[in-house]
């Protein structure tokens, strides 16, 4: 921290901040592995900074999303669970294209209601091995366009055979 004063900044006040810091993480894990944004596609810094701003438009509309259910819920939004409001949102996509009028509230409902069930569980005290579970494919990563590599498979086939 960069608190100098000991005496000012009681220790509630470290985990409060601790805590807060904590949620920033949580924030951005949510963005790279739940949307996607652990790789980004785009080549220029322009276009990075647009993904990436997509990126935060769409955390941002779950976000919202999370909110006006925890509102109708009674809940509090940081208790439900981001991952499950996205697929949720993903699942009810396809219907929330074409309905109006009253069909279209309906379906709103149904989606705010079932993301206010979405309650993330208490869990103190839990521990996670730092590791992934799945093994990576060993093959070569593809540094050339496509058609290019097609084609040097092609060239030595045929000069091998």
């Amino acid at each position: 921290t960069t608190l100098a004063d000991a005496q000012s900044v009681s220790p509630r006040d470290l985990d409060t901040l601790y805590r807060q810091r904590w949620q920033v993480a949580v924030d951005l894990r949510s963005i790279k592995a739940v949307m996607g944004m652990d790789i980004l596609r785009a080549k220029s810094p322009h276009m990075i900074d647009k993904e990436v701003a997509v990126y935060l438009l769409a955390y941002n509309l779950v976000r919202g999303l999370m909110v006006r259910a925890a509102a109708g819920a009674n809940r509090i939004a940081r208790a439900l669970s981001f991952k499950a409001t996205l697929q949720l949102f993903l699942a009810f996509q396809t219907q929330l294209h074409r309905p109006v009028g009253k069909r279209a509230d309906l379906i709103r409902t149904h989606l705010l209601n079932a993301v206010g069930t979405m309650i993330l569980s208490i869990r103190p005290g839990r521990v996670e091995p730092r590791a992934i579970k799945r093994r990576p494919n060993n093959h070569a990563l593809l540094t050339v366009p496509r058609y290019r590599a097609r084609a040097a498979i092609i060239h030595a086939h045929r000069s091998y055979a």
